[in-house]
């Protein structure tokens, strides 16, 4: 089954913004990420993260995000029984991040009180 999690946000004075979903389905994979950019300036840096047992994984950092609405479909390398991650990109060693914590959002350089968000596919 599919879910979209919205995570919205306003920037403060100083361009910033740190947000969390009000919902989450719990353990999901993260299919896409969608920015909605709303007035976001366009020299806007978004990072996707989600923390469990006080390990925080970052899925997805944009810098200088533009003007337009995007989708990306963030993926992570897939590691070996003992630890290493693979290499082989084009050989299927990634896949979709599998969320087990409650996303996290941070916004810097947005602009002053802009808003804007990102919307998680996720299956869970």
């Amino acid at each position: 089954m599919l879910h979209d999690i919205r995570i919205p946000f306003t920037t403060t004075a100083g361009g910033a913004a740190t947000e969390y979903p009000t919902f989450w389905p719990g353990a999901s994979r993260v299919l896409a990420v969608v920015y909605d950019r709303g007035d976001v300036d366009t020299g806007a840096d978004l990072t996707l993260s989600y923390d469990r047992y006080d390990v925080v994984e970052t899925m997805l950092t944009i810098t200088n995000a533009g003007t337009s609405d995007v989708i990306w479909y963030p993926r992570r390398i897939v590691q070996d029984n003992v630890g290493a991650d693979l290499t082989g990109l084009a050989g299927g060693d990634v896949e979709p991040y599998l969320l087990m914590g409650r996303p996290k959002l941070v916004v810097a350089q947005g602009g002053a009180t802009k808003t804007g968000a990102l919307i998680l596919v996720v299956q869970v």
